[in-house]
């Protein structure tokens, strides 16, 4: 439910200005609010910048195929939930602050560490700085809606009560807690972006398999750089985590993975991990997903986790739950009482479903249109 506003410029040009007045026509009208074309189009940009779209063949490409008519309507319904929220926004005067957005920024900046690792991570993903204020906008108006709709607080006896009525999910096998620092060297991977930088084909394979080699070499010579700089210091670990791990995802978290079983993990990983003691930085592990420092901080023996062990992960579920719940009610009272007019019809969810049925019935190298013409 992420979306950018489309800012349409007021200086279309005479030979511009047909397709302006296209882009700018409601295609849907959510309780007399326009959704136009320019807005759909906005986020379909999005989706044809998705590697899974980019790496679809062309069949899969085509306005009527599967995959382009499920994605039309999961938009047209992602932009209708959207102005149903932004009107309920407006109906209870919830805004997003300034000060609100840095709060919840700086909130964000603290788990990962540090504003440079946080810039690096946006020009990773390829996220502006525009981009994530309005995302935590977004998130502030949505917590502000459902605190204002619904009590979605958790006390300590509907934690307690959870874990007593549900101790089958906290009986767990032999765990380790790890964290662990991973420098990406994927061959395949390597190979695939020194062949495509080869646009003139100049190299031959042997060039190609130097150059992968020399890639593997440099990842393994800063894993053991890194390495070395975690067996001076261990308790640097998680800044290290933090500076060079490829794993984005715990090295906001300084790279910690949490409690896991042994058949959560890779055999190699596993093995290592289940295997040193804690608070040592093991030698370097290498998987299919490259070069890991693994450091293991804590150890939970097969049984049933003790209730102090697992009760704010309990709380966060039952809280996230009602959250989920709460906002999902709402939306359902907006969308049953709300007048949605799907002035172009093809982009009504139940016509894209019409559509959708024709194309999957047609035979296997069948035309869509025979097969809806069939259908009909």
């Amino acid at each position: 439910m992420k979306f950018t506003k489309v800012l349409l410029s007021a200086a279309c040009s005479v030979l511009l200005f047909a397709g302006c007045s296209v882009n700018n026509k409601a295609i849907i009208t959510v309780n007399g609010d326009a959704i136009t074309k320019a807005d759909y189009e906005k986020v379909m940009d999005v989706v044809k910048n998705n590697p899974q779209y980019k790496s679809a063949s062309d069949e899969q490409k085509k306005e009527n195929s599967p995959m382009m008519l499920l994605a039309r309507e999961r938009i047209v319904q992602d932009l209708i939930v959207r102005k149903l929220l932004d009107q309920e926004y407006a109906k209870r005067n919830i805004t997003a602050s300034d000060a609100e957005i840095q709060a919840k920024k700086e909130e964000i900046i603290k788990q990962i560490g540090s504003k440079e690792k946080f810039d690096e991570l946006l020009k990773q993903n390829n996220v502006t700085e525009k981009k994530i204020n309005e995302d935590i906008a977004n998130e502030v108006k949505i917590n502000k809606l459902v605190e204002a709709t619904a009590n979605v607080s958790v006390s300590d006896n509907d934690v307690k009560d959870f874990y007593n009525q549900n101790k089958a999910q906290f009986n767990y096998p032999q765990r380790v807690r790890a964290s662990h620092i991973l420098i990406e060297a994927n061959p395949e991977m390597i190979r695939k972006t020194i062949i495509d930088a080869d646009k003139d084909g100049k190299l031959s394979a042997a060039d190609i398999n130097k150059k992968v080699q020399e890639e593997l070499d440099k990842k393994m010579a800063l894993a053991k750089d890194v390495r070395a700089q975690a067996l001076n210091n261990p308790k640097n670990f998680a800044a290290l985590a933090q500076k060079y791990s490829d794993d984005k995802t715990s090295a906001i978290k300084g790279g910690d993975l949490g409690f896991f079983p042994r058949e959560a993990m890779v055999k190699e990983f596993s093995d290592v991990a289940f295997s040193i003691k804690p608070d040592t930085v093991s030698e370097i592990v290498v998987t299919r997903f490259g070069n890991h420092i693994i450091i293991v901080t804590d150890r939970a023996a097969a049984g049933l986790a003790p209730f102090e062990q697992v009760k704010g992960e309990i709380k966060a579920y039952l809280e996230q739950n009602k959250k989920v719940a709460a906002l999902q009610n709402l939306f359902d009272g907006l969308k049953s009482n709300a007048k949605i007019e799907f002035n172009d019809p093809s982009f009504d969810p139940q016509n894209i479903q019409k559509e959708l049925r024709g194309v999957t019935a047609a035979p296997e190298g069948a035309p869509a249109d025979s097969a809806q013409t069939s259908a009909k």
